[in-house]
């Protein structure tokens, strides 16, 4: 299959492009040159930015195109629009946030979507999906995704929590260590679009791995595990940390944070029933460390949202008051 790929070079993207390249694909991708020029020498690259020019796309035909970097329904619906005489398939990385409710409250496909035209990240996400849907009706897969993880991660989620590890000594950790997660591999999300742009499968889908299947204690052992084992682990109660520390979520990145009920509650019921099969979370967790270990930097790609992680001061405070 020839194969477009919007991106292609970034967490996401890189991971489509890889397995497309295994599979033996014929891949295009279409990028600014900005990250990862040098990746992937055997794939045809055409360099332009989305947000301006759309001029290298012209005049070609792919069997099925995959965008992995849409924030604005301006520029997607841009991109749709051209390519819907030139490709059968738009597969379209989307996100829960597109979701009115969510993550206050869990989450299906029939949920309610933002309809308004506020431009934050959630509502242009919805108007991204009604753009490509416009475009290319019946013939676009809308990836909701949730939380992402695995190698080449750039918003440093995941990689924050190896790397405190990995320093060792006490570390505060927001409980409830039983408490559901939910995140999925950047890899089996770009297998299983794949499989979706072969197949020509289109419609709406929540692109994770279904609610509980591991849990947030897992996630920092293994993280404990893979980084060495010497870290201490000292779990700090919930409403503490959520009353003294702010931006929790930004601070302690991944957290199934209790004022956020459906942070972790997608379904991913349909998509499991479309062949979306995560692996186990131990191992997404080892080959991010892997990755991380030689010294790997994070990509400055989207850089304005990366996780802050906490403060050296902020996690002292935390562990002196356990032993208060």
């Amino acid at each position: 299959m020839r194969l477009l790929v919007i991106g292609g070079t970034v967490f996401l993207g890189r991971a489509v492009a890889e397995a497309a390249l295994a599979r033996g694909h014929e891949v295009t991708l279409f990028h600014r040159g900005v990250h990862g020029a040098d990746l992937f020498p055997e794939a045809e690259h055409l360099l332009g930015d989305r947000t301006r020019d759309l001029s290298p796309l012209e005049g070609r035909e792919w069997g099925a195109v995959i965008d992995t970097c849409g924030f604005e329904p301006e520029h997607v619906g841009a991109a749709a629009r051209l390519l819907a005489g030139a490709a059968g398939h738009y597969g379209f990385v989307s996100s829960g946030s597109a979701y009115r409710d969510w993550p206050d409250a869990a989450v299906d496909e029939a949920s309610a979507l933002h309809e308004g035209g506020e431009r934050e990240y959630g509502p242009l996400k919805a108007a991204c999906e009604r753009a490509v849907e416009a475009a290319m009706p019946g013939r676009a897969l809308l990836a909701r995704a949730g939380v992402i993880a695995g190698p080449h991660e750039n918003i440093g989620r995941l990689p924050w929590w190896l790397r405190r590890m990995a320093a060792g000594g006490e570390v505060a950790a927001p409980g409830p260590p039983e408490a559901r997660l939910q995140l999925i591999d950047a890899r089996d999300l770009a297998a299983w679009m794949l499989d979706m742009a072969e197949g020509a499968r289109a419609g709406a889908y929540n692109a994770i791995a279904p609610p509980g299947s591991t849990v947030w204690g897992e996630l920092l052992g293994a993280a404990r595990e893979v980084t060495g084992g010497t870290a201490r682990l000292r779990w700090v109660d919930a409403a503490r940390v959520e009353r003294e520390v702010a931006e929790p979520w930004d601070a302690l990145p991944l957290w199934p944070i209790p004022s956020l009920p459906g942070l972790y509650g997608m379904s991913g019921a349909r998509a499991a029933a479309a062949g979306l099969a995560p692996r186990p979370l131990r191992d997404t967790v080892a080959d991010t460390w892997a990755w991380l270990a030689p010294g790997a930097a994070l990509s400055d790609w989207r850089s304005e949202v990366r996780a802050s992680g906490l403060s050296g001061e902020a996690e002292r405070r935390l562990l002196a008051a356990l032993r208060s």
